[in-house]
């Protein structure tokens, strides 16, 4: 008497589909299958300061930043990287690791090189000159003789000339610097920034004081010129500051910014 055992259906069912999915993956000849679970399509988005998936070729280098604030170095090296790099910032190690094609990273370290030096020293001489028409032609002052030649070039409306004061200091750069000028003038400045490159002082606020007392007999010092001033290494620049009370007066300040050698 011979037994037979009735087939088991689910046993059935799987044989047939590990026998069609095998049969698949060989007529279109797959690669090794996707792990389960496995996101399907493009590749998701990275996060900010990763290099991206499948980007072989990217390489990190990580740059600590000495002397220049580390949000202005981020903000030059940004508009640098290729498509595939990216920036992590770490401000309180004042460190920046980027991620990108080796050559570009070479650029970027030659960048911020150039860049990240220590703060350089401005030598900032400051006159002030008082222009009027109508008085007595009296012979310049020597220091101004050459600032009258050049006024006069550009009009001759002005004949009398008088130095209201002089000064000079030494500023650093990124820090703030104040200059007395004649008995009621004061300039306030901050050299912003040194350009290596083109040796472009930048000076971020320049601004231009007059001494006035108050009924209660207060000294304050109030605005007269405010402004931005780009100025070249030892370049005189001249300025026209104020038109004084009176139309025939007016006031003329000259500046000359002198980078210090290290």
């Amino acid at each position: 008497m011979i037994l037979t055992r009735k087939p088991d259906a689910r046993r059935t069912v799987a044989i047939l589909l590990i026998a069609v999915a095998a049969t698949i993956g060989a007529t279109a000849g797959a690669g090794p299958a996707r792990a389960a679970g496995a996101p399907q399509g493009p590749a998701a988005p990275q996060t900010a300061g990763t290099p991206p998936v499948g980007s072989a070729a990217v390489a990190a280098r990580t740059f600590t930043i000495r002397h220049k604030n580390i949000n202005d170095v981020y903000l030059l090296i940004s508009q640098r990287l290729g498509p595939d790099g990216s920036i992590q910032s770490h401000p309180r190690q004042k460190t920046l690791t980027v991620y990108d094609r080796p050559e570009i990273l070479e650029r970027v370290a030659a960048l911020i090189a150039a860049y990240d030096l220590p703060p350089r020293t401005v030598e900032v001489s400051v006159q002030l000159i008082l222009a009027s028409t109508g008085g007595g032609s009296a012979p310049a002052p020597p220091p101004i003789r050459g600032v009258i030649e050049k006024l006069n070039a550009l009009s001759t409306r002005w004949n009398d000339y008088r130095l209201l004061g002089s000064a000079r200091v030494l500023g650093t750069e990124g820090e703030n610097a104040r200059l007395r000028i004649g008995d009621d003038y004061q300039v306030d400045f901050r050299i912003d920034q040194v350009a290596e490159d083109t040796r472009v002082v930048r000076f971020k606020p320049f601004e231009l004081q007059k001494r006035e007392l108050s009924v209660e007999g207060n000294e304050r010092y109030n605005p007269v010129l405010s402004t931005v001033l780009n100025l070249r290494d030892s370049q005189l620049f001249i300025v026209g500051a104020s038109k004084m009370e009176t139309s025939n007066r007016a006031l003329f300040m000259t500046i000359t910014a002198s980078v210090q050698t290290p």
